[in-house]
């Protein structure tokens, strides 16, 4: 589940998070399109953010980055926030305003584990080392004496990096 194009095949939870980020974006559009009309007709700036935070939200989920649970966290905050400013503690009027967001909010969090996998699997595929040089080059010979270095260690030395 790494970035690099491979045909790697996906997991069952990727595609779930792939069909959560759907959504999110099915919802985010309209609340973007409806907020940037009602800011032209001089309203909340709320629906623009909330709108924008739904569309970050599910391009990080593609990506399966962990930057979505982020970004949604950051988005239900202003919603929150948003919500009890422009009705306060009316938990009635708070319910059309607050429930969709949080079933969302539960969603995205639920999806934490594979982008957790997904991010493992990420650094992984770019830690390969990918220097195809001659076993002769300075950065070889010099890589070679460090893994030597490195098994001729006892048990529990500590090693301190020095600048060269």
């Amino acid at each position: 589940m790494n970035d690099t194009g491979s045909s790697e095949r996906r997991s069952a939870g990727y595609w779930a998070v792939v069909v959560l980020a759907v959504v999110i974006a099915l919802f985010g559009l309209p609340i973007f399109g409806g907020g940037a009309y009602l800011v032209w007709l001089g309203g909340s700036w709320y629906y623009v953010l909330a709108g924008i935070g739904l569309l970050l939200t599910a391009w990080f989920l593609v990506r399966a980055s962990m930057l979505a649970v982020w970004v949604y966290l950051v988005t239900w905050v202003c919603t929150l926030a948003w919500a009890f400013w422009e009705k306060g503690f009316d938990w009635w009027a708070q319910v059309p305003r607050l429930v969709a967001p949080t079933v969302i909010l539960l969603l995205v969090l639920a999806a934490i584990p594979v982008l957790r996998r997904a991010g493992r699997a990420s650094v992984r595929s770019r830690s390969k080392p990918s220097d195809t040089r001659p076993s002769g080059s300075p950065r070889a010979s010099s890589e070679g004496q460090s893994r030597a270095k490195a098994s001729k260690r006892r048990p529990g030395e500590t090693i301190i990096p020095t600048a060269r």
